[in-house]
C-alpha cells in the first residue's frame, strides 16, 4: 500500500525507477548536481528578447497627410518630415493668429473678413505681425532668398486679409515700381515636365505696383480671395486713383501664380519684374 513498492525479480531497474517517479502524485527525481567548476546550463533557449517589434514591415506605403490648421503637406512617418512640420506648424498659428488692433487701417470690407494695410511706419507691433506673416508666405511660397524685398522694407507695404475668425488668411506684400516686362512662355516645358518656362520680353513697358508676394491660406483658396485682395490694392495703393490692371507686374510668380496673373489680369503676356 506504500508508496513505494517491493520491485519484483523480473523488473528491470530502469523500469523500476520509472514505475517510481511516474505515478499520480509522484515526486519529481532530484536534480543532478553540478560538479565544482562545471559551466552553468545555457538557457538562451528560453530566455525572451528584449528587443520587440512593434511595426509589421511588409513593404507598405505611408500617404503623406494635411495638416487641417497650418496646411502643410508632410510624412508623418519620417522623422524629418515631422520635425519641420512641428517648426511651421508653430510658426504659422503664431503668424495667423489676430486679436485686432485700436489703430488698424481698414482699407476694406467683406462679409467674411476686412482687408487692412500695414507699412513701415506703423508700430512696432504692427510691422512685427507684418514681418511674421512673411515669414510663413516665403516658407509656403518657397522663398530661400530672404533678402529678397526684406520686410520692413522702405517701400514694401502689407494688405492682410483677416477673416471674421480673427485668422490671416491671404497676404499681398506690394511696392512702387516704374516699369515692368512683358512675360512670355516658352513653348518647351521646363526639367520636371510639369509647367513651361516664363520668360520675359526685352522691351520694358510702365508699371506702378509690384506684386512681391501674393498669398492665400490653402483651405481658403477657390473663393476669390485673391482676387479681392488685388481690387484692393490697385484702388489704394495710390491715393486717390485706381490702377490699371496692364500697369501691375508679378515678381517671380509660381505655376499657380502664373495661372492667377493670367486670369486676372486676361492675358497671358501680363507683366513680371524682378
Amino acid at each position: 500500500d506504500g508508496f513505494v513498492k517491493s520491485r519484483p525479480a523480473e523488473e528491470t531497474k530502469a523500469d523500476w525507477e520509472y514505475s517510481v517517479w511516474s505515478g499520480a502524485g509522484a515526486q519529481q527525481p532530484p536534480a543532478a548536481k553540478r560538479k565544482r567548476g562545471a559551466p552553468k546550463k545555457e538557457r538562451s533557449e528560453t530566455k525572451q528578447s528584449k528587443l520587440e517589434q512593434m511595426t509589421l514591415d511588409v513593404g507598405q506605403k505611408v500617404e503623406p497627410t494635411q495638416c487641417t490648421q497650418c496646411g502643410m503637406v508632410y510624412n508623418h512617418a519620417v522623422p524629418d518630415d515631422e520635425q519641420n512640420h512641428n517648426k511651421y506648424h508653430k510658426r504659422f498659428l503664431k503668424a495667423s493668429s489676430f486679436s485686432g488692433w485700436k489703430t488698424e487701417r481698414v482699407v476694406e470690407e467683406y462679409h467674411d473678413g476686412r482687408i487692412i494695410l500695414v507699412n513701415q511706419h506703423d508700430p512696432k507691433s504692427h510691422v512685427k505681425k507684418m514681418e511674421e506673416v512673411r515669414e510663413v508666405v516665403d516658407i509656403d511660397l518657397g522663398i530661400t532668398d530672404r533678402n529678397q524685398n526684406p520686410v520692413p522694407g522702405k517701400e514694401l507695404q502689407a494688405f492682410l486679409y483677416i477673416s471674421n475668425a480673427n485668422k490671416v488668411i491671404a497676404a499681398a506684400f506690394v511696392e512702387h515700381i516704374e516699369k515692368g516686362y512683358p512675360c512670355v512662355s516658352a513653348h518647351e516645358p521646363d526639367e520636371t515636365g510639369k509647367a513651361p518656362l516664363l520668360k520675359s520680353d526685352d522691351v520694358a513697358m510702365k508699371a506702378v505696383c509690384g506684386i512681391s508676394r501674393l498669398w492665400v491660406f490653402k483651405q481658403c483658396r477657390r473663393k476669390k480671395i485673391a482676387s479681392r485682395l488685388m481690387d484692393c490694392v490697385r484702388a489704394n495703393l495710390v491715393f486717390g486713383c485706381t490702377i490699371s490692371k496692364v500697369k501691375i507686374a508679378f515678381s517671380d510668380p509660381t505655376e499657380n501664380g502664373r495661372m492667377f496673373a493670367q486670369t486676372y489680369c486676361g492675358t497671358p503676356n501680363f507683366l513680371i519684374y524682378r
